[in-house]
């Protein structure tokens, strides 16, 4: 069971794995932080939600009752082809007559040292604000376009005739879709039958398939329409854009384009590996963005997911890197929540895989080093940040390591998907 924490600057918040008795003072302090609309879909949150249940959830208790909550998701996202465990960190909340006490970081804070003692080496999460999860070790590590556009700036297709709306025979078909993309993505979280099931299929908006020339799915889309200017001046988001193949990419992107005559925008998360950019006839944002100088906006950069480290050896041993990864570094972590992780530690990298343990005081050989704070060690690990660079603008110390680790986690950029948000 979790132990009480305490913090010299605020009262004591007992922190401690929720039961099934607490669901309504849960209910009760969602609705006053969030203000939900409806108690019961909050109370089914609680009590049949298909990625958690109550003994993933944890509270804070201020003199016997509920103050603050959060719940632990157990989820998995594929790296590099391979599961990696990791925690998603969401709901977090605190009443609002007891917030601006540090009650909330005390949470976090008891949150994180038991994920260094029993859960994944990793935890995830979407920020309200980065600045204050960057305190407690965490660094952005998905960014996407967000880009808004007119679909006649998109490419028409012929491929477009494949695309038809989804049945609901599909169904089976697009989440083994998903699957497949999902496996060589990076980053992206897996799904569970539950997960389509319970919360994918009945969302509202519209899913068109792309159907290949020999029967198979081989694409799909998800977009949801707003018409509160008219019914000939939507605007669509697109929540989700899986494609196999380079045909049904096309296709789907041509089936943005038909829609011209009926839809004036469409605005979508592209992940930032430039790909998305080079679609569209010219640069546009109908939102706009900042136009500086002599650049055209094309929808900018935002923060998505954010990842920390709570075990370094362990996080090291099961996150997969690249085949070219060979060699020895010491990185220097510096991590004030977790304090077992500040100290340096020696990494070798060998076939994919990396082996870490405590450097010591002895150098021996002239070994590459690296200095990386708790929030930069997520997004280096990730292969979001760019170690050479990160070093030339002072956001890593490096004595060599920054050139010795450059290919170890270069890869696509990380993107969880839309529909993965938790």
């Amino acid at each position: 069971m979790p132990r009480a924490t305490a913090s010299p600057k605020s009262a004591a918040l007992r922190y401690r794995a929720a039961r099934r008795g607490d669901v309504e003072a849960l209910i009760d302090l969602a609705a006053r932080a969030y203000r939900v609309s409806s108690v019961e879909k909050r109370r089914e949150f609680y009590t049949s939600h298909p990625r958690f249940d109550m003994s993933d959830v944890r509270v804070g208790e201020l003199e016997g009752r509920i103050v603050a909550s959060l719940v632990l998701y157990p989820l998995e996202a594929w790296v590099r082809g391979e599961p990696l465990a990791i925690a998603g960190v969401g709901s977090v909340a605190v009443s609002p007559e007891h917030r601006r006490r540090g009650l909330g970081d005390q949470l976090m804070r008891s949150a994180l040292r038991e994920l260094a003692r029993h859960g994944p080496a990793f935890s995830m999460l979407y920020a309200f604000r980065q600045s204050y999860y960057r305190r407690l070790g965490y660094g952005v590590i998905e960014r996407v376009h967000p880009l808004s556009l007119a679909p006649a700036n998109l490419p028409a297709s012929d491929e477009a005739r494949r695309v038809r709306r989804l049945a609901p025979a599909d169904r089976p078909a697009v989440e083994a879709l998903y699957d497949r993309v999902a496996r060589r993505g990076h980053f992206a979280l897996t799904r569970a039958r539950a997960w389509w099931r319970e919360r994918l299929w009945i969302y509202p908006g519209d899913w068109v398939v792309y159907e290949g020339k020999r029967g198979a799915l081989e694409g799909y889309l998800h977009y949801e329409a707003d018409a509160s200017n008219g019914p000939f001046r939507l605007a669509l988001t697109v929540d989700e854009l899986v494609a196999a193949t380079p045909a049904a990419h096309t296709g789907l992107v041509g089936h943005l384009a038909s829609l011209a005559d009926q839809v004036t925008e469409i605005d979508y998360a592209a992940p930032t590996d430039a790909a998305w950019l080079e679609i569209p006839h010219t640069a546009q944002s109908l939102r706009g963005g900042a136009e500086i100088g002599f650049y055209n906006d094309a929808g900018g950069v935002a923060a998505g997911a954010m990842l920390r480290v709570h075990d370094v050896r362990a996080a090291l041993a099961v996150l997969p890197v690249s085949r070219l990864a060979a060699g020895e570094v010491v990185i220097e972590v510096e991590d004030p929540v977790l304090p077992a992780n500040a100290r340096a530690w020696r990494v070798r990298a060998r076939g994919g895989r990396l082996a870490a343990g405590p450097a010591g005081s002895a150098r021996g050989k002239r070994t590459p080093r690296l200095g990386v704070s708790a929030a930069m060690l997520g997004p280096l690990l990730a292969g979001t940040l760019d170690p050479v660079r990160a070093a030339e603008t002072g956001l890593i110390e490096s004595d060599g390591g920054a050139e010795a680790v450059e290919l170890w986690f270069r890869t696509r950029p990380a993107f969880v998907h839309q529909l993965n948000g938790f």
